[in-house]
């Protein structure tokens, strides 16, 4: 045994304390004594565990244990949901106008750091969601494709159908050339990016003001729907609850249409005009609304 185990004293599994003397060849072994309380030491009580506190655990434990094991509708709505590229776009439009509105109240509590910080990431997702619309031309082209193959119900919105897509197609090159020139990735000049950028946004404003005349003249056509089924004669009562089911369907769907179209209008009009005084905070709340509604008729149809 070497010397410095021939000084130490160590505990086996016993709880007796071993000593050993080097150059003796007997070992004493004591028992440790107990320790002794002195009265100002009482002994530890151990706290019960509330029972509500018990409960809690118990629920936590089973609500993981559904969460993990059983299966996940509304994870599996949101996965599609995001995983559909107007419930992708439709995420970002809120993350960026919401941000607007997050801005203001840092910046009205005095928050400037924080204010600018919220800024830049307003600033970060409107810039990339200009970007995904780089390829926006390629389903444009399918839908007016679509709309003369499957003309629209009446002459009218037909040809408001043509013009709108016309809109459409002058404002996404004016918009990429506008993106590609503000980051220097083409070398177009200062007056040419700041032409693109303005009249890009006013040929959505007439998109906009146009869909107006749009929604108009849809709503008269589900006015008088409703009308001819109430007038049609004898019917079966069950097929007419199913037609005035569809009918209100559809005047749900156009009043979305008709508030995001009227959040539309005052945001598009601002970046159309040079110098306009809108304040970004309502440039916020518009966009907000628009994007939260957009993204009901998403959700809806990834249901």
């Amino acid at each position: 045994m070497s010397g410095e185990a021939a000084v130490d004293n160590s505990l086996d599994a016993s709880g007796v304390l071993v000593s050993t003397d080097e150059g003796s060849t007997s070992h004493s072994i004591e028992k440790q004594p107990e320790p002794q309380l002195s009265e100002a030491e009482p002994k530890a009580k151990s706290t019960p565990v509330p029972v509500s506190k018990l409960r809690g655990n118990h629920i936590l434990a089973f609500a993981l244990r559904r969460m993990l094991k059983g299966p996940a509708p509304t994870l599996d709505h949101i996965i599609r949901f995001l995983s559909s590229g107007s419930g992708h776009d439709k995420f970002w439009m809120i993350t960026q106008y919401f941000t607007k509105i997050v801005v203001w109240l840092f910046a009205k509590r005095g928050q400037k750091s924080a204010s600018e910080r919220v800024r830049t990431l307003s600033n970060l997702v409107s810039d990339y969601r200009i970007m995904i619309r780089l390829t926006g031309l390629v389903p444009m082209a399918q839908y007016v494709r679509y709309a003369e193959q499957f003309p629209a119900q009446t002459r009218v919105l037909q040809w408001l159908d043509r013009v709108m897509n016309l809109t459409l197609v002058c404002y996404y090159p004016l918009e990429h050339v506008y993106w590609l020139g503000a980051h220097r990735i083409l070398p177009f000049s200062e007056n040419l990016v700041d032409f693109s950028g303005y009249w890009s946004c006013r040929f959505w404003a007439v998109w906009v003001a146009l869909q107006f005349v749009h929604l108009g003249e849809e709503y008269r056509l589900i006015k008088g729907r409703k009308q001819k089924i109430y007038t049609q004669g004898k019917i079966d009562a069950s097929k007419m609850q199913q037609e005035l089911d569809a009918v209100d369907a559809d005047t749900r769907s156009w009043k979305i249409q008709m508030l995001i179209n009227a959040c539309y209008f005052p945001l598009t009009l601002h970046w159309s005009i040079r110098g306009s005084t809108f304040p970004d905070v309502a440039v916020g709340v518009c966009g907000t609304i628009a994007a939260v509604a957009q993204a009901y008729n998403v959700w809806k149809a990834t249901a």
